[in-house]
Parts: C-alpha cells; structure tokens; sequence
C-alpha cells in the first residue's frame, strides 16, 4: 500500500482553509473545486481548479465523520426484540429484556457489526454508550475496553457507561468510574419526565463523582413530549450549585423544543454559557415521540438545532439507534443520517452551521486532534462520493470511496 497520492475534487467551501492568491469558485450548492495532494498520511498540497476544468471533476470529499451519539450494544437486536408499537415505552419495555439475555459474547459480537459497517461507511470516531445495570455488565465492559486497541488504527473509540442515575452512588459506580477515568470514558444517565422526588440527589451525586474523577458526563436529557425543558432546567441548577466545570453534554434535549422561542434563547444562552454541548438526534426522535393516536399534529420534539446555534451553543447530529427496539432501520451511515435528518429538521446542506453539526461539532465533541477542516497538513482521513450536486447525494444509490491514514480502504 502507499499512502500518497493526488485527487481533484468538489469539497464544501466552508470546511476549507485555504490560503490562495485569487477568490475561490464556489458553485450554488456550496462546493468549491479543489485538487488535493497527501503524502505520509496527510495533505501536502490544496490548489484550486479553473472553472474550464469542472468537467473533470465528478466527486465530492468530505472529511470522514465522527459519530455523536450511537448504541453499539444492542444494535441490530431488532429482529430478536422488535418493538412494534413504536413508542418510547414500549422501546423501553423491550430493551430491558433484552439486557437479560445479554452475554459478553453477544455485545462483542453487535459492537464489531456496528464498526465494520460505520468504517466502511465513512466514520472514523464513535461515541457509544453502553447500558449497565446489573453485575454482568462488569464482564461486558471487559471486553468492550478492549476493542479500542484492536480498532486503533481504523476508528477512535469513546464510551459513555448508560446508567439509572442511583447507580452513580454506589460502590458498583464508584469502581465503574475508575474504570472510565483509565479509558477515556464518560458517565452517563437519563434525565426524562416523571421526575421523582430523589431525582435531584442522585444527579448531584453523579455530577460529584465526575467532579472527583475528572470524568464527562453525556445524559440523555429531556427526550420526551412533555414537561418541555424541565430536564434541562434542574440540571442547570445544580450545576450551578455545584459549581461544575467538568465537560457535560445533553443528547437528545427535544422537548426544549415545545418552549416558546424567547424561553428557548433564554435556556440556550444558560447552555451556552455553561459550554455545554447539546446532540440532536431526530431519527430516534421522530419515530418514538408524540405517538398520540388521537392527534393529528405531526410535531416530533427534537432539540431545536437552530435556535441553540443562535444562541452560540455546540450542537452535534447523531444517528442514536440502528435496527434495535428504539429505532429499527439505518446501518452506521453518514449520509442516511445527512439525508433524512436535513428534511426533517429544515436545514440546508450548503449552510456552514448545518455541516458544523454533521462535520465539525462531533470532532469537537469527542476531542478529536482533528476537527474536520481541510487544510495543508490535515490527515489524509477522507470520503469520496461520486456526484457533483447534493443531490446526487441524498438521491441516489451511493458509491463512495473511504481514504485512511493516506490509503483507500478495502473491507
């Protein structure tokens, strides 16, 4: 294998820094047509292309992605625990006797399915969380720290240990935490309407635990279709008492979205303010939320990306579930990801904040060296897909070449 070569492409301009005399082409979907040249595993040269060459550009580069939110453990359970009701509660129901019948084995055997498919489809960092509740899960997290090492050179690895909010203050959570802090893990819990009474001292405990270990912590906050923001709104209180400062993030965050528009600024400037990081996840969200037979809005709560980026607050895109009871299609692709949730949520694919929250915001997110701009010196990390339009790319059957560390990846 070598790991030089040269390719002329279409790139979206705004995830380019590059320096060149003259003003860059851009076209009406946003690309700018570039020729790229790495060597060593990295870009050694960016110049662009003279209008008269366009013809000879047929392909679209995008760095490859990184995954905000996934599921690596009970992906592609659907078949064997499928929740045809399609409502949250159901979902839950189902995932729970699922966790029963788990074995190492198994999990191993989903989370391997899940990165062969996210690798060749063009991912190169996951944040998964994994479900733990009981004692078996001690055994499971064995083995899922030990993926990170055999998939090191093809996909970065992060895990967020999925926990009721009281396991935080046992011993058990204790000692899981210590685990975390040795491999780059996070805590994580669920933040959801009904809220009981101990609510507010099994987070303070969580966030406490973090504090002492210095670890993340990634919630599943407000992904419901009532008592809209109330998730949010406690945790920025103790976070406040507390005086937290560890990195926090908040996937889902939906119901904010049944907030009014100056309530949602006002909750959005407290996010940003704090630096947390919020993850809309819509494919999940649509399907699950609002099922009401008796209505007949089509609202899907989903955090409001736009509003939370006017109020200059990080927000990542991710896929959440694949094929298991919470969502039962998609296979770790990007561009499905790109392609239903963009109509869904009213975003352009040739804004720069719409790519930021599919491109640049995960990287972020996830504390990648590289946060998916193009520029000389910039990994060789890439997806090809042949096109010269969106349009091409969110109509038609996709063929994509993916490009790693300099070489073109072969399954």
């Amino acid at each position: 294998m070598s790991d030089f070569g040269q390719i002329k492409v279409l790139v979206p301009r705004c995830i380019c820094n590059i320096n060149e005399s003259r003003e860059l082409y851009v076209n009406s979907d946003g690309f700018t047509p570039l020729e790229i040249s790495w060597n060593g595993g990295f870009v050694t040269k960016i110049k662009s292309i003279d209008i008269d060459e366009l013809d000879e550009v047929k392909r679209i580069l995008f760095p490859r992605f990184a995954e905000a939110h996934a599921h690596f453990d009970k992906a592609f359970s659907w078949n064997n625990f499928p929740n045809l009701r399609s409502d949250y509660a159901n979902a839950l129901s189902v995932n729970l006797e699922e966790h029963i019948t788990r074995t190492p084995k198994k999990v191993i055997k989903r989370a391997k399915k899940s990165m062969n498919y996210a690798i060749s489809n063009g991912y190169r960092a996951i944040r998964t969380h994994i479900d733990t509740y009981l004692s078996q899960d001690e055994e499971i997290w064995n083995e899922i720290f030990n993926l990170r090492k055999e998939y090191s050179n093809l996909l970065e690895l992060q895990f967020v240990a999925l926990a009721p909010l009281e396991f935080w203050s046992t011993l058990n959570g204790e000692i899981l935490a210590k685990k975390l802090t040795q491999n780059n893990g996070l805590l994580g819990g669920v933040l959801v309407p009904p809220f009981n009474k101990d609510i507010h001292s099994s987070l303070s405990h969580l966030l406490k635990l973090a504090m002492k270990f210095n670890l993340g912590v990634d919630l599943h906050v407000d992904e419901s279709s009532f008592q809209p923001g109330r998730g949010m709104k406690l945790l920025l209180k103790i976070i406040d008492k507390l005086n937290c400062n560890i990195p926090i993030t908040c996937s889902h965050s939906s119901s904010i979205l049944l907030l009014k528009n100056r309530e949602i600024h006002k909750i959005g400037k407290r996010i940003a303010e704090r630096n947390i990081k919020v993850i809309a996840l819509p494919l999940t969200n649509f399907w699950l939320l609002n099922r009401d037979q008796n209505n007949n809005s089509l609202q899907r709560p989903v955090a409001p990306v736009k509003q939370l980026q006017q109020s200059f607050v990080d927000v990542s895109i991710g896929s959440d579930n694949v094929q298991d009871p919470w969502y039962p299609f998609g296979n770790f692709d990007p561009f499905y990801l790109m392609s239903h949730a963009m109509p869904m949520l009213q975003l352009n694919p040739w804004d720069r904040l719409t790519l930021s929250a599919f491109l640049n915001a995960p990287s972020r997110l996830l504390g990648l060296t590289w946060d998916g701009i193009l520029s000389v010196g910039c990994p060789a990390d890439f997806v090809l897909v042949e096109g010269n339009n969106w349009g091409d790319i969110f109509s038609n059957s996709i063929k994509r070449k993916v490009l790693i560390k300099g070489n073109w990846y072969q399954k």
